[in-house]
């Protein structure tokens, strides 16, 4: 595996983590935090990761969603 190949596979695997977190993080009550931060790594990603950057817009779409609040526990 290349060099880049093996970084691209690092970043998945790092943003697949940290949405995990993010996500956790905003369902324990911590929505608009949770939600500053995708937005930081939305904007660092966009250019270079766009698939990245894609999860981290599902990830605010998730926090944000009508009928639950950002940061609303799961039912």
């Amino acid at each position: 595996m290349s060099e880049p190949e093996a970084g691209g596979a690092a970043l998945k695997g790092l943003n697949k983590i940290l949405v995990k977190a993010l996500r956790q993080y905003g369902e324990a009550g911590h929505g608009d935090e949770a939600c500053t931060l995708a937005a930081e790594a939305w904007s660092l990603l966009r250019h270079d990761a766009p698939q990245e950057a894609e999860r981290m817009n599902g990830l605010l779409h998730y926090l944000t969603a009508p009928g639950k609040p950002a940061g609303a526990p799961k039912a």
